[in-house]
């Protein structure tokens, strides 16, 4: 596991503004705003949430995966990765992690590929 990144967050679960819990399979939508934080919990492992962030004032300015790479020199997402858009510009950055390593290029998962990658008894799990 990649240590050197984990942080947990200092702020308090309890004192969010809101709470979604979002099913596997359905989509979500939400605005953040600047200086807004946003929390992503995995609640019961071995998921992935597929996640994709737009600037709110121009949606064809999207979060881009080869542009981060790129700036950052890693292929992996954790604390301190600034997400770049298309245009260059900072749309998030990671301010804690407690995973350590996030992959951006494998793409939506299905489940005929988890079922190669973690096995075929667990098909149940990604469908």
């Amino acid at each position: 596991m990649y240590t050197d990144n984990l942080k947990h967050s200092q702020l308090q679960p309890e004192a969010a503004l809101h709470r979604f819990v979002v099913d596997a399979g359905d989509l979500f939508v939400l605005e953040i705003k600047h200086n807004q934080v946003i929390r992503i919990v995995d609640l019961e492992g071995n998921q992935a949430v597929d996640t994709i962030f737009y600037n709110a004032h121009d949606y064809s300015d999207r979060y881009s995966a080869q542009d981060t790479i790129r700036e950052q020199g890693n292929i992996y997402l954790t604390t301190g990765t600034e997400l770049i858009s298309t245009e260059g510009r900072v749309l998030l950055t990671i301010v804690a992690d407690t995973c350590g390593r996030h992959d951006t290029l494998g793409g939506a998962c299905a489940t005929e590929s988890n079922m190669v990658r973690y096995s075929l008894d667990k098909g149940h799990m990604h469908e």
